[in-house]
C-alpha cells in the first residue's frame, strides 16, 4: 500500500522538494515540530476553552476523545484513511483487495462506522450492475491532513543519516 501522500512533507516549512526531509539539518528539524507541537497544543485549549463547564466538561471531553480514539486508530481505519486519501474514491471490492486479507463484513462496517463520522462517503455509481465508490469527505481529509505531521516526525529517527 502506498502512503506517498502520507509521507510528503510538502506542508512543512524549509522542507524542499530536492532534497526533502533527509536534507534539513536535524535540529532545526526537531525545532519546527516542538514549534508546531506547541501551536497545535495552543489551539487545542483554545478550541476546548470555548465551553466553561470546567472539569466536567473536559472529563466528558477526555471520555469523546477515547471514543474517537477507538474509531479511528481501531483495526483497520488508518488502512482505509491511507488509501482512500493516496487513491480518491475506489470500490468496495477495490478497497478490500488493497486491505488484503480483510473480510468483506468486517470491511462494510469500518466504513459505515467511519460514514456515520462523516469521515467516509458512499456514493452510489448508476451502472450495471450497480457499484459504490468511498472516499474522504472533507473532514476526513483533514484528519488525514492533521495526521501527516505525526506520521513524519514518528519517521524522523527512521531517516537514514
Amino acid at each position: 500500500m502506498r502512503l506517498d501522500r502520507m509521507n510528503s512533507c510538502h506542508s512543512l516549512q524549509g522542507c524542499s522538494a530536492s532534497g526533502g526531509i533527509r536534507a534539513m539539518n536535524e535540529e532545526k528539524l526537531a525545532k519546527e515540530f516542538q514549534d508546531f507541537a506547541m501551536q497545535a497544543a495552543e489551539f487545542s485549549r483554545r478550541v476546548s476553552d470555548r465551553n466553561p463547564d470546567g472539569e466536567s466538561s473536559r472529563s466528558r471531553l477526555a471520555e469523546s476523545n477515547l471514543e474517537i480514539a477507538r474509531t479511528i486508530f481501531g483495526k483497520w481505519c488508518i488502512e482505509i484513511f491511507v488509501i482512500l486519501y493516496n487513491l480518491g474514491p475506489v470500490g468496495f471490492e477495490d478497497l478490500r483487495r488493497r486491505l488484503g486479507v480483510i473480510s468483506p463484513r468486517v470491511l462494510s462496517q469500518k466504513l459505515k462506522t467511519m460514514e456515520s463520522g462523516r469521515l467516509v462517503r458512499r456514493t452510489l455509481i448508476d451502472s450495471r450492475p450497480p457499484g459504490v465508490r468511498y472516499s474522504l469527505t472533507e473532514k476526513g481529509v483533514t484528519v488525514a491532513r492533521l495526521g501527516t505531521p505525526v506520521f513524519l516526525f514518528l519517521n524522523l529517527d527512521k531517516q537514514p543519516a
